[in-house]
Parts: C-alpha cells; sequence; structure tokens
C-alpha cells in the first residue's frame, strides 16, 4: 500500500515539474517583430502562437502612425504582466495603461489571404489597432480608474494579409485586476484552425458543463433518496460550484449565452466559486473520513472562504489583489486532504485506495490550475477534467457499497428465511404458552394490586387525621405518594399542653421498599418522642437505633422535628439532612437550614437545636424534596424557587387551602409527565 502512494506522490512532483518547465520556451520573436507564412499555417495545421518580446511603452497610448518614429519603446515578454517590471528606474504597478506592439512579416504571395488573430484575456480594456485601422474593441481603455470600462473576454479576430509588414497596436489599461495585460499566449492562424480551435474549445467547455451539472443532479437525487449520504449533497454541491466556475473562465460562455451579462457580476460569480469550493470539498471529505479529518479544519477553511466571499461586495479592484493568500491556503487544503487520504488508506478505511487515486486526479489539475494562475498563464481550466475522472471513481465507490448492501441483504433475507421458518414451527405452541403465562400473570398482578391497596389503606391509617386541629394551631397536608405507597412519613401531636411536636421523614427509595422503611421510623419514633427533651435529642436516638438495628441494610432517611412552644411564642427545630424548610413571620421569610447529617450515616454528631420566633398569625412550611424536584416532558424542574414563590403569593389564602393549591400548581407543570417522587407538604399557622 505505501508504494503505491509514494508513486502517487511521485507523479504529482513530476507533474508540477513540468507545469512549471513547459511555461519555459523558445520565443519566435524578437524586439516585437514575428515572420508568418499563411503556407506554413496550412500545412501545420495548427495556430502559431505569439508569445515573446513584444514592444511595449508604459503610460503612453503611441498612436499607429506615430509608431515607426516613437523611440522610447521597451520589451514585454507576453503573456507577462508588466506588474514588477523596472522601467525607466521604476518598478512599474499593476495599475496603468500602456501600448503593445508587434509586427507580423508575411511572404509576398500571402498577400490577399484571410487570417484569424486570437486575442486572450486581456486585464482588463484594450483597444486594437490593425495597419493603422481600429479593429477591435474589448471595453474601454483609460490612463484613468474612473473612466475605464472593463471587459475580459478573449476574441478571434478576422485579418486580411495587405501587405508584407503588417503592424498590430493595442492600446490597453487595467485598473482594477491583479494581473495587468495578457493572461494566455495570443495566437494567428488559418481561419480553418482558428474556427476548428474555437469550435473545439466551446465544446469541450460545454461539455464538461454538461457533465458537471449532471454528476451534480445524479448526486443530489442520491442524497434525497438517501438522507444520511450527506457525502452525495457535499459532492452535488463541489460539482455545481465547478460547473459554474467552467462557463465563468476560458472562453466564457456565459458570455455567449448573455452577451450583457454584466462583467463585475460574472468576475464576482467566478471568484465566488473559487473560495466556496474548498471548504464544499472539506466537508464531502470528512463524510469519507471523520476520524482522519478534524472539524477545525473544515470550520476554518469555512471562516477563511466566507470572509473572502465578503469582499466580493467591494470593488472588483480590490478582491483581486488579495486572491493569493487564499490560493496559498487552497494548495496547503490540497496536500491536507493527500495526507489524510493516505491514512485512510493506511488504517484500511473502506474505500479508501480508490478515493486516493480519483483524488490525484483532481488534486493534481487543482494544483495545476492554481500554478498555471501564479505563472499567469490564465484560462487553462484543468480541474472539470480532474472532477470527472474523480467521478468515475466516486461511482466506483458507490456501487461498491451498493454492491455490499445488495449482499448483505442477500444474507439477510436467506436468515429471515430461516427464522420465519422457526418461527412458524414455534407458532401454535407459543400462541398456547403465552395465553397459559398471561393468565398467570394477571391472576398474580390482581393479587399484588389487592396487597398494594391494603397497604396503602394500612399506611394512611398510620398518619394524623388531617382534620384534626388544635387551640393554639391550625394545621393542613397534604401527602401524595408516587406509586400506591409511599416512603414519606409525618406526625404532629400536643406532648404538653401548649407544645406540639412535628416529625416529617422523606425514606430513600419508592414504592413498597420506601414504605417497609416507613413503618421502621415510625415503630423506632413511636417509642422515643414522648421521652425525647428537644428535636435534637430525638434525632439523636433515633439515628442511635438505626444505626444498630438496619445499619447492615443501608437505610437512609432525611427528617426534620419541630417543637412549638405556642404560649411562649417560639420554637426549637433540628434536621437531619433535610431539604432547607420555610417560616414566614410578620416581618421576615426565614429559612430552616440542616443541622445534622442524614438519619442512618456513620459516625454522625450530635444534631443541633435551632430556635425561632413563632408567633401568632406566622406560619411555617414542611416539606419532603418530592415538593420542588418535580420535573415536566421539558426536563424543567418546579425548583424550591418556584415554592418559595407560590407560597409567598398564597400569603392571604387559607392555610387549609394552600397544601391543596400548591399540589394543584405542580400537576398543571407536570402535564402529561407522572410525578417521580413522593409528595408531602405541611402548612402550619400559630393562632
Amino acid at each position: 500500500m505505501l508504494p503505491a502512494v509514494g508513486r502517487l506522490l511521485t507523479y504529482l512532483i513530476i507533474l508540477l515539474t513540468w507545469a512549471c518547465v513547459s511555461s519555459i520556451s523558445a520565443s519566435p520573436i524578437e524586439n516585437g517583430v514575428v515572420s508568418v507564412s499563411e503556407k506554413s499555417l496550412e500545412e501545420n495545421q495548427e495556430a502559431f502562437p505569439l508569445d515573446g518580446d513584444w514592444q511595449f511603452a508604459y503610460g503612453e497610448f503611441v498612436e499607429p502612425k506615430d509608431t515607426s518614429k516613437f523611440n522610447r519603446w521597451e520589451i514585454l515578454p507576453i503573456p507577462q504582466s508588466w506588474q514588477g517590471r523596472q522601467s525607466r528606474d521604476k518598478i512599474l504597478p499593476r495599475e496603468g495603461a500602456a501600448t503593445l506592439r508587434l509586427v507580423l512579416k508575411f511572404p509576398k504571395e500571402d498577400i490577399g489571404k484571410d487570417v484569424e488573430l486570437f486575442l486572450p484575456d486581456f486585464a482588463s480594456a484594450y483597444k486594437l489597432y490593425y495597419n493603422g485601422k481600429l479593429i477591435y474593441s474589448s471595453g474601454t481603455p483609460s490612463f484613468k480608474s474612473e473612466t475605464e470600462i472593463p471587459k475580459i473576454k478573449s476574441a478571434y479576430i478576422p485579418l486580411r494579409i495587405e501587405r508584407e509588414e503588417a503592424e498590430l497596436v493595442l492600446h490597453g489599461s487595467n485598473w482594477i485586476n491583479n494581473f495587468g495585460g495578457f493572461w494566455q499566449v495570443p495566437k494567428i492562424g488559418t481561419l480553418s484552425v482558428m474556427n476548428r480551435e474555437k469550435l473545439i474549445t466551446q465544446i469541450r467547455e460545454a461539455f464538461l458543463f454538461g457533465g458537471l451539472l449532471m454528476i451534480g443532479l445524479y448526486h443530489i437525487g442520491l442524497f434525497l433518496f438517501r438522507r444520511r449520504e450527506k457525502s452525495a449533497l457535499y459532492f452535488a454541491l463541489f460539482a455545481f460550484l465547478l460547473a459554474l466556475r467552467n462557463v465563468l473562465v476560458g472562453s466564457r460562455l456565459v458570455l455567449e449565452l448573455f452577451p450583457n451579462f454584466p462583467w463585475e457580476s460574472l468576475f464576482r460569480l467566478e471568484f465566488f466559486s473559487f473560495y466556496t469550493s474548498v471548504p464544499v470539498f472539506l466537508l464531502f471529505h470528512r463524510s469519507l473520513f471523520p476520524k482522519e479529518t478534524h472539524r477545525a479544519v473544515v470550520y476554518g477553511a469555512w471562516v477563511l472562504a466566507i470572509g473572502y466571499d465578503i469582499t466580493l461586495l467591494l470593488n472588483v479592484s480590490f478582491f483581486t489583489t488579495i486572491l493569493a493568500p487564499f490560493q496559498i491556503v487552497a494548495g496547503i487544503m490540497v496536500i491536507y486532504v493527500l495526507v489524510t487520504a493516505c491514512m485512510g488508506v493506511w488504517r484500511k478505511r473502506e474505500d479508501s485506495f480508490l478515493f486516493l487515486a480519483g483524488f490525484f486526479s483532481l488534486g493534481s489539475t487543482v494544483v495545476t490550475d492554481l500554478l498555471l494562475d501564479r505563472l499567469n498563464i490564465r484560462g487553462m481550466n484543468t480541474s472539470p477534467y480532474g472532477l470527472l475522472i474523480f467521478t468515475m471513481f466516486q461511482s466506483l465507490i458507490l456501487s461498491r457499497r451498493i454492491a455490499r448492501a445488495f449482499r448483505k441483504s442477500e444474507v439477510l433475507s436467506e436468515n429471515l428465511k430461516i427464522t420465519n421458518s422457526a418461527l412458524n414451527i414455534l407458532k401454535d405452541n407459543l400462541e398456547v404458552l403465552v395465553r397459559e403465562k398471561t393468565s398467570e400473570l394477571n391472576h398474580s398482578l390482581e393479587r399484588i394490586r389487592k396487597d398494594l391497596l391494603v397497604a396503602q389503606r394500612i399506611q394512611m391509617k398510620l398518619f394524623p387525621e388531617n382534620a384534626e386541629s388544635y387551640k393554639e394551631l391550625k394545621y393542613a397536608v397534604k401527602y401524595l405518594p408516587r406509586d400506591e405507597v409511599g416512603g414519606d412519613f409525618y406526625d404532629i401531636f400536643e406532648i404538653s399542653p401548649g407544645v406540639y411536636r412535628i416529625f416529617l421523614a422523606d425514606a430513600t427509595g419508592h414504592g413498597v421498599q420506601a414504605a417497609l422503611v416507613t413503618m421502621a421510623i415510625k415503630a423506632e419514633y413511636e417509642g422515643i418522642k414522648f421521652g425525647a427533651k428537644d428535636p435534637g435529642f430525638c434525632l439523636d436516638l433515633l439515628d442511635d437505633k438505626f444505626q444498630r438495628k438496619f445499619s447492615s441494610l443501608g437505610t437512609i432517611f432525611s427528617s426534620i422535628i419541630v417543637d412549638i412552644y405556642a404560649r411562649e411564642n417560639r420554637l426549637i427545630y433540628a434536621s437531619a439532612g433535610h431539604p432547607d424548610q420555610v417560616l414566614f413571620t410578620s416581618s421576615e421569610v426565614l429559612t430552616l437550614r440542616r443541622t445534622g447529617a442524614i438519619v442512618g450515616l456513620k459516625n454522625n454528631k450530635t444534631y443541633e437545636n435551632v430556635e425561632k420566633v413563632f408567633s401568632s398569625g406566622d406560619r411555617m412550611f414542611l416539606f419532603s424534596d418530592g415538593v420542588f424536584e418535580q420535573f415536566n416532558s421539558k426536563r424543567e424542574a418546579w425548583g424550591e424557587t418556584r415554592l418559595r414563590t407560590r407560597l409567598s403569593e398564597l400569603a392571604e389564602e387559607p392555610i387549609e387551602e394552600i397544601p391543596d393549591l400548591v399540589i394543584r400548581d405542580i400537576e398543571t407543570w407536570l402535564g402529561n409527565a407522572q410525578p417521580q417522587d413522593d409528595i408531602s407538604l405541611i402548612a402550619v399557622e400559630r393562632v
């Protein structure tokens, strides 16, 4: 596997080397003069390239009638830009106006014959004179950016050989592009050769556009039928972008169909297709190799591309000058994709070698386009060819996946037949067995349901009557177990005249297990509640009993005990790991915080007593955590804050109605959701 990857990298290096050296060849033009023979053009059946040393004058439009006596001609190798060249002791900028001149020498016998001149894209406007006559213009060149009308479009211009020595004079200007001058090599040839070349170019570009468009539509169809295949969507978008770019560069087919298409809009679309294609392809690559492609690289490419796309809203003269950094990033991304694809091959990812082979064709053509662009050899858009080859490999990958899926479906189908046969054999016996087991289960369930109802009635008898009231005290209780029986227990009684003890406990767990714990709590509490002098001592005794009797069962519970001294207008409480409770006095809202650990934990210390004022009209609310730890269908909690707020809002309501109102609010909050914990709420008012 590694030798194959090494060969691919070697081929890529050879291709890049060829692209560099192929642009360097012997020039047929010397000092702005070239000899052309119509006979040789006819015999060779190919266009004659006019690359080489044209005469050049920067900052001037030399009139055709004055060219012979003009003595400040310099040399400009075509198709290079004048940008960065030294002229009269200064470095030329990309902007400006200039004159280009070329003398064509024909044999005497060629006079009267017709030839055709091909002028490639020229940035960014020019007028062409032939033997002193204006024969073609692309935009309007000017010495000022305000008056220049740019238009970059290649052209085929027919010429008649009128004399042995013909002259081409071009007045050109560039105020918007990052390269001024020709982007490719001008050519001259016979009418048949040039027409054939033009037709082949247009057919090739139309074929590429149609092929890329169909590829994109095909992959869009794949995505619509299989939404989980995001790779098909990303590849379709990439094909659409390359199809768009294909009609915007080269011979610019879009201008053949829409001659009045705004030139600046065309240029912006061309740059947009390039900027956006990089992150879109990275999305496609990551969908194939998620473990090899870092998400941060894809996000970074999107941020950079969006930033560059935003610059397209500015003047053309600005965004064309910042292209080079993005081209470098695009080249780095090609290398990154190549490396990650090689990692996929090394790790034996599914179809990774096919992808690598296809990407080599695409990556090499993309790098070639970038390299040719940096060498100012433009219009040769090779990446669509690479994409077509890459698509062939993609089709192979899809075919293999479909074949594997089909084989898998055949295996599953065969297994299903075997399973169905076995099920048919068991069907009759299974129906009888199910009926018997269902009857047994229903009988057992009914017996359990009856037992639970009895247990529920027994548990409810353990609690004091809600209607009971005292002279100095009014209270109301609301208890809703989550199941038939629950794990909360409370007790309210008068231990001596004017002294009331309230006890609330919340055992861990739910259902029958927690209910059995409450039975144990009540049994132990009944034995100590009359003898304990204060709440803290009562909790100490309770904790000691549970640790001695039930420590092996891991039984723990939170609880709070409050002693109300009504005639002394005060209360004393102790809390064993119980949630914070609420005390409303005439002047403030107080919190009854825990004073010790949960009952049943080892190494518990003594529970502290806390004293508070509890005068006539004051109210106290004791509750288990099930009051506020209830979640609705959106997983939003009722919460302690909402509970405290609601209790404050109900300050003027009768104490007997408050528990029912709060529980009603909780049920409304739950909606269709079921309670997740037992709910206990005790409301006490000092009379």
